[in-house]
């Protein structure tokens, strides 16, 4: 996904996908929401470093700021200016406030480092109460049939919700980042997507899916895995973990 310095679209993320998102990559460093933050960041900087010597002056920062918080405001977590200032001095005043904030070094410019620390920091503060996919993580059993329910319609807002979460779930255990989850990478991101059925007490008619003893539980998860790869090789591609957690797992649980 591209970062949305200059294509605000290209910021293909549902909103508690967002929250997801910034939370991981303010928490984790060596996850891929870190290092995709990281590049985002840097594509804004370098479009407001003008001069092209690696620092933002005073005179671009106000662009640089204005290109960061668009992408909040994207998803109704950030005001716009209008609501933030009442005159264009006060923004002003607010944006200076802000560039002496960040410019540790005073030496009248700011750089990268500068400015990731800043944003690093700005956004765990400002995601510290927000939970990650609130649907998902929170509710009891009936709120959370409901929310499957209406999940398992294709073009739903639940459905869009859901998706999500299984790509966020598939990519954390592509481990090669090729695309493919492996047969050994398998049973960890299934106990992942398991973990609010079974914090519900929920029942699943296959016995084994839900099993306490690892063994089983293990024994059960490679059953599916070769059930929904057709291919019969232990490579395991997208569309074949969305139709396994869809209809295999999701769908058996509210029927």
């Amino acid at each position: 996904m591209s970062c949305p310095a200059t294509n605000i679209t290209g910021f293909n993320k549902s909103k508690e996908d967002f929250i997801w998102f910034v939370k991981k990559a303010t928490t984790d460093k060596k996850s891929d929401a870190h290092a995709e933050l990281y590049h985002c960041l840097l594509k804004m900087f370098v479009d407001a470093d003008t001069n092209k010597d690696g620092l933002v002056s005073k005179a671009s920062f106000s662009k640089l700021i204005d290109m960061a918080a668009s992408i909040p405001r994207m998803y109704g977590y950030a005001p716009i200016d209008s609501e933030l200032y009442r005159t264009e001095q006060e923004k002003e005043l607010a944006r200076q406030k802000m560039f002496d904030s960040m410019d540790l070094k005073s030496t009248g410019v700011i750089t990268f480092d500068e400015w990731f620390k800043f944003s690093m920091e700005h956004i765990l503060a400002k995601t510290a109460t927000l939970d990650p996919h609130p649907i998902l993580d929170h509710g009891n059993m009936e709120q959370f049939k409901t929310f499957l329910k209406a999940a398992l319609t294709v073009g739903s807002p639940e459905n869009n919700e859901l998706y999500w979460y299984l790509l966020e779930l598939f990519t954390e255990h592509d481990s090669d980042k090729d695309g493919i989850v492996t047969m050994s990478d398998f049973p960890a991101m299934l106990d992942r997507m398991l973990e609010t059925p079974k914090k519900l007490a929920m029942v699943h008619p296959e016995e084994g899916l839900l099993e306490a003893d690892d063994a089983k539980r293990k024994e059960h998860h490679q059953a599916m895995f070769k059930t929904y790869n057709p291919k019969g090789d232990d490579r395991m591609c997208l569309d074949e973990w969305i139709k396994l957690a869809m209809e295999g797992v999701y769908k058996k649980l509210v029927d």
